[in-house]
């Protein structure tokens, strides 16, 4: 398989593990929101750009009532992470060098979510102290671009034609 076509696997098949990363990934928040003890509900949202003056739909899930700090970090830190559980075991599957990359690429996207919507939290419960980009579409969806884009480019560096000597 030519580099250029490895590349445009890897980035169609990461971007359609994307869309379907963050639904999973928001369904998570839901169900760890429950398992400790909370209700709630996924909603849309719109979400204000930092960079320009527009908003952008979201899903969001929605606690019914504050559930306090210890189970908010426990909802924002396990539901990416429990979403990222599912295609890192299909790692343990797949060879497919494309389809392995798009995978990767997702693992890492939903650590990212994770650390940063933990973080996040736990930055400004602990120390008062806001980071205001970490909360903009162009920084949550700019870097998980970033991810796939380097996951393509990853691919489109090695050929995975068999060269065999006849000697």
């Amino acid at each position: 398989m030519s580099g250029l076509i490895a590349a445009w696997r890897t980035l169609l098949l990461s971007v359609l593990l994307f869309v379907a990363s963050l639904g999973a990934h928001e369904v998570m928040h839901l169900l760890v929101l429950y398992a400790v003890g909370g209700q709630g509900s996924i909603i849309v949202r719109p979400w204000h750009m930092g960079l320009v003056d527009a908003s952008i739909d979201a899903l969001h899930v929605q606690p019914d009532q504050p559930i306090g700090l210890g189970r908010q970090l426990a909802v924002n830190f396990f539901g990416p992470a429990l979403a990222a559980v599912p295609l890192a075991v299909l790692l343990l599957y797949v060879s497919e060098r494309p389809v392995r990359l798009a995978l990767w690429a997702n693992v890492t996207i939903l650590g990212f979510f994770a650390i940063i919507e933990a973080g996040d939290l736990w930055l400004e419960s602990a120390y008062d102290f806001d980071l205001p980009i970490l909360t903009t579409p162009e920084f949550n969806y700019g870097v998980p671009l970033l991810i796939i884009v380097l996951a393509a480019y990853v691919a489109s560096r090695h050929d995975t034609d068999v060269h065999a000597a006849t000697g």
